[in-house]
C-alpha cells in the first residue's frame, strides 16, 4: 500500500504524463470495448433462453443461396408427434399486417408462435404473461397478443398500462396481455417481430384467409434430449421429412424430388440467427483487428514516455539503492504506477463503452429480411460480463506490455551507473525498437484502412445501369389494406394515371421487388426442350414489372419492346424481357427475341413457360458488388405476385420533390393506406454501400489517429534523446562537427529505425492482406497502390517530425551545454 500512495504521489507530480496516459488508454481500451461489445452481441453471446445449447433449427440446403428456414406447419405437427430425440419441437411463422387501432395506422410484423413456443424456450413476460397453450385452442372471446420491447416502448411509450388493451389487425381486435423482456428476439439476434398472437389466427391475418394452416410456412426449431446428439437428431428429422414428404408433395413428382433432395438438416441455434452476423461478420472481425493494431500503438507509445520518465528519475532510483532497496523492490514500484495509470484508464474506457456501445446501432447499416422489408434493429450492444472479463483482461495485458519494459529497465542498472551519469545509459537500442514496432503498426493499419478506402471509392464509381438521379421508390402493401384481383389492378391503374399527370414526372412504373435491397429472387431456367444440366442450381434472376418499369429506371430497351397492358403472367407462354447477361448466357445463337425457355427444378425438362420478346441493358439488382446475373422480367399482376411491391417515379427535376404530391395521391384514393417506404433511388444506392462506407470511415479515422501516435512517439523520444545528449552535442560541436553533420547523426538512427519499421509493416501487410479480401471489392488484397502509400506517407511524416529535434540540435551552444554539468 505505501508502494500504491508512493505512486500516486508521483503520478499527481506529473500531470501532463498522467493526464496523457489515461487519455490514451481510456481511447484505446474504450474503443476495444466497443466493438467487443458488438462482437459480443453479433457473434458470441447465447440467446437468453433456458439451455441454449440445447437448441437446434431445422433448415434445408438451396444450391448457391445458402440455406432456407421455411417448413409447413404440416411437417412441424409430424415431427412433434413422432420425434423421439427432441423434448420439443416449436417454432413461429410471420407476416404484415395493417394495425389500424389505436391510431396512427401502420404496417407491423406479426409472429405467431406455436402452442408450446414460450414453454419450450423457457422465456417470461417482463409484464404480465406470454402465450400459452390454452390460447391455441380457439377458446371464446379475443385473441391475446404480445408486444415486443421495442415496439411496445415507441408505440406505446413505454406505459405499462397498455396491458388489457386493444388493438386492430386486419379489421380484427386482440388484446395485450404481455409485454416480452428487452433481450428476447425469438430466434433471431438483430431484429424482432412488432407482436406475437397465436398461430391458430393466421387465417384472419393473412393476406390470403383461405390458405390451410397446413400449408403456412414456419420457422422450426427444437431441443435436443439429454445424451442425444445433433447427428442423431438430424438423421431422425431427415427420416421423418423422407417419410411425410411423399404424401404432402403429392401434387408434383418434380417437386417432391426436389424437396426431397433438400432433405433437412439441424443448426446449432445456441448463439441465434443474425443477419448482421451474415452480413457484417468479417467487418466487424477486421476492424476489431485494427482497433487491435492501435491499442498496440497506443502500449508503444506509453512504453516510450515510461523508458523517458525513468530516466529522469534515475537519481531517485539512485537513493533507493543506496538505501537497501533490492532490484525486485525497484521492478514492483516502476510497475505499480503503470498499472495504476492503466486501472484509471480501464474506468475511463468502461465507462466510454457503457455509454457508446449501446449507440453503435444508430452507425450500423440498414438491414432488410428475405422479403427485402426495412427490419429495425433491436440486438442488445450494452456491455455485459463477458465485455467487462474482456475489459479486465485486456487493462492487465495493456499494463504489463507498456510497462514491463521500462520497470525492467530501471530494475537491472547498476547504483554505480545510475550515479555517474555521464555513464548513464540511454537505452538507445530499445528506444529504436519502439520507433521501429510503432512505425510497422502504422504502415500495417494504414494499408488495411487504404485497402477499405479503396473498395468504397471502387464501388462509388460502378455504374448501376439504372438513372440514380431522379428516380423516387414508394414501398407499399395493397393486400394488407384488403386489395386482390381486380381490385388491385383497378388501384394501380388509377394510381400510375393520377402520377404521370403531375408536372415534372417522366414514368412510373412498378415491381414486385426492389433493386438496391441485397436480396432478391432467384431461380434456374433453361431453354425448352433442354434438362438444366446444374439440377437445383440457381442460374438466373427474376422481377415482375410493368410496362413503364424500364422507363421509369431509366433502363434502355436494346431490341424488341417493352410490356403492353396485354401481357399477362398467367398467358401460356408469358412474355419476358431478359437483360444482355442472360442472352449471352442462354441465348447466344442468333436472334433471342421469340426464343423460349423454363424455370425448371430438380434438373426436369423445361417447358416453354416464357417467350422473349424483349432485351434490356444490363443493371444491378441487389447490390453493387454483385456481379451483373442473367435476369429476366414478367409481366407484373399484383394478383400473383404477393403483397408487397414498389412504386417507381422518375422526374425531370430533383425525386424529393415528387415525393409529397405522390403521397398526396394515394392518400386521396385510400386514407387508410400509405406508403411504408419512402426513399430516392439514390438514397437506396447509398445505404448498400452503407457496411463499405462505415468500414472504411471507421478504419481511416484509425489510421489518422495512428499516424499521429507515431508521429508524437517519433518526436517524443528523438526530443528526449536531444534533451539527454545536449552535453555531448556541444563537444562534437566545440570539436568542430557541421551542423548537417550534427542532424545526420541525431536524426539518422531514428530514419534507420523508420526504415526497419516500414519493412517490417509492409510484409506484415502482405501477409495479412488476403484476411479481409472478402471485404474488398475490385481491389486486389495486395493492391501496390495500398501497399504503397501508407508506406511513402509513413515515412514522410516520420523524416517531417524527426526534421523539428534533429534542428534543434544542431542550435546548441557549446558554452552553455558544457557548462550545464
Amino acid at each position: 500500500m505505501s508502494d500504491f500512495r508512493f505512486a500516486a504521489r508521483m503520478l499527481a507530480k506529473a500531470p501532463g504524463f498522467t493526464l496523457l496516459s489515461i487519455a490514451l488508454l481510456t481511447l484505446g481500451i474504450g474503443s476495444s470495448a466497443v466493438l467487443f461489445s458488438a462482437l459480443n452481441a453479433v457473434l458470441l453471446r447465447p440467446l437468453p433462453v433456458e439451455h441454449p445449447e440445447q437448441l437446434v433449427r431445422a433448415v434445408q440446403m438451396r444450391p448457391k443461396a445458402g440455406t432456407s428456414a421455411s417448413f409447413p406447419y404440416a411437417y412441424y405437427r409430424s415431427l412433434r408427434k413422432h420425434s423421439t430425440t427432441l423434448s420439443s419441437v416449436f417454432g413461429e411463422a410471420q407476416s404484415d399486417a395493417v394495425l389500424s387501432a389505436p391510431g396512427p395506422a401502420e404496417t407491423v410484423q406479426v409472429n405467431f408462435p406455436t402452442p408450446d413456443y414460450f414453454a419450450a424456450l423457457g422465456v417470461r413476460a417482463q409484464y404480465g404473461r406470454t402465450l400459452t397453450a390454452d390460447d391455441a385452442n380457439g377458446s371464446a372471446g379475443t385473441p391475446p397478443a404480445v408486444l415486443s420491447y421495442g415496439f411496445w416502448r415507441r408505440r406505446f411509450g413505454g406505459d405499462v398500462r397498455a396491458l388489457g388493451q386493444t388493438i386492430v389487425l386486419h379489421g380484427h381486435a386482440f388484446v395485450i396481455v404481455g409485454i416480452l423482456p428487452r433481450e428476447f428476439n425469438g430466434f433471431s439476434v438483430d431484429t424482432a417481430p412488432d407482436l406475437r398472437v397465436p398461430v391458430r389466427v393466421f387465417p384472419l391475418l393473412s393476406p390470403h384467409p383461405s390458405m390451410p394452416l397446413d400449408v403456412v410456412q414456419m420457422e422450426l426449431a427444437g431441443r435436443l434430449k439429454p445424451g442425444v446428439t445433433r447427428d442423431q437428431a438430424q438423421f431422425e428429422c431427415l427420416a421423418l421429412w423422407k417419410a411425410w414428404a411423399p404424401e404432402y408433395f403429392a401434387y408434383s413428382p418434380t417437386v417432391l424430388k426436389y424437396q426431397l433432395g433438400r432433405g433437412v438438416l439441424l443448426e446449432p441455434l445456441e448463439n441465434g440467427v443474425s443477419i448482421l452476423r451474415e452480413r457484417y461478420g468479417a467487418a466487424l472481425k477486421a476492424l476489431f483487428l485494427l482497433i487491435s493494431i492501435l491499442l498496440a500503438m497506443v502500449c508503444a507509445n506509453l512504453a516510450g514516455l515510461l523508458l523517458a520518465r525513468g530516466a529522469t528519475r534515475q537519481q531517485e532510483i539512485a537513493v533507493r539503492l543506496a538505501l537497501g532497496a533490492g532490484p525486485i523492490q525497484i521492478l514492483r514500484q516502476m510497475l505499480i504506477e503503470p498499472m495504476l495509470l492503466t486501472a484509471i484508464g480501464a474506468l475511463g474506457g468502461l465507462l466510454l463503452a457503457f455509454s457508446v456501445a449501446p449507440l453503435f446501432t444508430r452507425v450500423l447499416p440498414p438491414i432488410r429480411d428475405l422479403a427485402t422489408r426495412h427490419l429495425i434493429l433491436s440486438v442488445d450492444l450494452r456491455p455485459d460480463h463477458r465485455v467487462l472479463l474482456f475489459s479486465v483482461v485486456l487493462s492487465l495485458i495493456t499494463g504489463v506490455f507498456f510497462g514491463s519494459a521500462p520497470a525492467i529497465s530501471a530494475s537491472r542498472v547498476g547504483l554505480e551507473g545510475l550515479l555517474r551519469r555521464g555513464r548513464a545509459g540511454t537505452r538507445a537500442r530499445g528506444r529504436m525498437a519502439l520507433v521501429a514496432g510503432e512505425v510497422a503498426l502504422c504502415t500495417l493499419l494504414l494499408g488495411g484502412a487504404g485497402l477499405l478506402v479503396r473498395t468504397f471509392t471502387k464501388l462509388s464509381q460502378v455504374d448501376p445501369g439504372f438513372d440514380t438521379d431522379h428516380v423516387a421508390t414508394f414501398t407499399f402493401d395493397p393486400a394488407l389494406s384488403g386489395y386482390t384481383g381486380q381490385g388491385a389492378r383497378v388501384l394501380l391503374k388509377t394510381l400510375s394515371e393520377r402520377i404521370n399527370a403531375l408536372p415534372g414526372v417522366a414514368a412510373s412504373g412498378f415491381a414486385s421487388r426492389g433493386v438496391m435491397r441485397v436480396r432478391g429472387l432467384g431461380t434456374t431456367v433453361a431453354l425448352a426442350g433442354d434438362r438444366s444440366d446444374e439440377a437445383g442450381v440457381v442460374n438466373a434472376s427474376l422481377n415482375s414489372v410493368s410496362p413503364e418499369y424500364f422507363r421509369a429506371l431509366g433502363i434502355s430497351i436494346i431490341s424488341g419492346r417493352s410490356f403492353t397492358d396485354a401481357d399477362e403472367l398467367k398467358s401460356k407462354p408469358a412474355k419476358a424481357i431478359v437483360n444482355e447477361a442472360f442472352v449471352r448466357r442462354f441465348l447466344s445463337g442468333g436472334d433471342p427475341l421469340g426464343k423460349r425457355f423454363g424455370a425448371v427444378l430438380g434438373g426436369e425438362v423445361a417447358a416453354p413457360d416464357y417467350e422473349v420478346v424483349g432485351v434490356v441493358g444490363n443493371a444491378k439488382y441487389r447490390s453493387l458488388r454483385e456481379i451483373i446475373p442473367p435476369t429476366f422480367y414478367s409481366p407484373f399482376d399484383p394478383q400473383f405476385n404477393g403483397s408487397s411491391l414498389v412504386l417507381y417515379v422518375r422526374t425531370y427535376a430533383k425525386p424529393d420533390l415528387i415525393i409529397r404530391p405522390v403521397s398526396r395521391i394515394l392518400a386521396r384514393l385510400d386514407p387508410a393506406m400509405s406508403f411504408r417506404e419512402v426513399e430516392t433511388l439514390r438514397e437506396e444506392v447509398r445505404a448498400s454501400m452503407a457496411g463499405e462506407r462505415l468500414t472504411a470511415s471507421l478504419a481511416s479515422a484509425f489510421g489518422g489517429l495512428a499516424s499521429v501516435l507515431t508521429a508524437v512517439c517519433i518526436y517524443g523520444l528523438l526530443a528526449y534523446v536531444v534533451t539527454q545528449k545536449r552535453r555531448e552535442i556541444g563537444i562534437r560541436i566545440a570539436l568542430g562537427a557541421r551542423p548537417s553533420q550534427i542532424g545526420l547523426w541525431i536524426g539518422g538512427e531514428s530514419l534507420a529505425s523508420v526504415a526497419v519499421g516500414t519493412a517490417i509493416g509492409l510484409g506484415s501487410l502482405l501477409g495479412l492482406a488476403p484476411l479481409i479480401a472478402p471485404l474488398l471489392y475490385a481491389t486486389p488484397p495486395r493492391d501496390s497502390i495500398s501497399m504503397l502509400a501508407p508506406a511513402v506517407l509513413v515515412v514522410l511524416l516520420s523524416v517531417a517530425v524527426t526534421a523539428i529535434p534533429s534542428l534543434r540540435a544542431t542550435r546548441v551552444d557549446p558554452s552553455v551545454a558544457l557548462r550545464q554539468d
